[in-house]
């Protein structure tokens, strides 16, 4: 029961800042019209699932995903400790490949889990793909000895160079 309760204060914490990032995003406007994007990661068969939010030109996508050149810092922050990393994620699609930059923010949990949220950012892409440019945010929760995440989404908005 105690592990339920910690899981589902996790989840809110973590919609809870996921809202206020997009109540802050909400305020910015470009001359080049953004479409919300939803991805879905497995962790265990390290496959995902693009889902559009809104039209636009991206469809929904799948394949596989990669992460590579991690690195990490210890933080604390008003008594609270927590990892600082930067990986690179790679997906690769059926129409094409895009890679982002992450920051991620680890907390450990009681019960060995562990709540991280990110911000992200297209770095570049291939296929139609290739003039992606966009920014989120992804939140997942972990068991803290490091094993497959439980759930892990990200939301953003994504547009394309012209």
């Amino acid at each position: 029961m105690r592990t339920r309760i910690l899981i589902a204060a996790a989840v809110l914490a973590m919609a809870a800042t996921a809202f206020a990032g997009i109540a802050t995003a909400g305020s910015a406007r470009t001359t080049t019209k953004q479409q919300r994007i939803a991805i879905v990661l497995h962790d265990k068969s390290s496959t995902f699932v693009l889902t559009p939010l809104t039209s636009g030109p991206i469809q929904q996508d799948s394949g596989k995903w990669s992460a590579c050149c991690w690195t990490n810092s210890s933080v604390t922050r008003d008594g609270q400790s927590a990892d600082i990393d930067n990986p690179t994620l790679t997906f690769k699609g059926k129409q094409g490949t895009f890679t982002w930059h992450a920051r991620i923010t680890f907390v450990d949990l009681d019960n060995d889990y562990t709540v991280a949220t990110a911000v992200w950012k297209i770095a570049r892409g291939t296929g139609v793909y290739a003039q992606l440019q966009g920014h989120g945010r992804q939140a997942f929760i972990e068991r803290t000895n490091g094993s497959n995440a439980m759930a892990n989404k990200a939301e953003g908005v994504v547009s394309l160079r012209h």
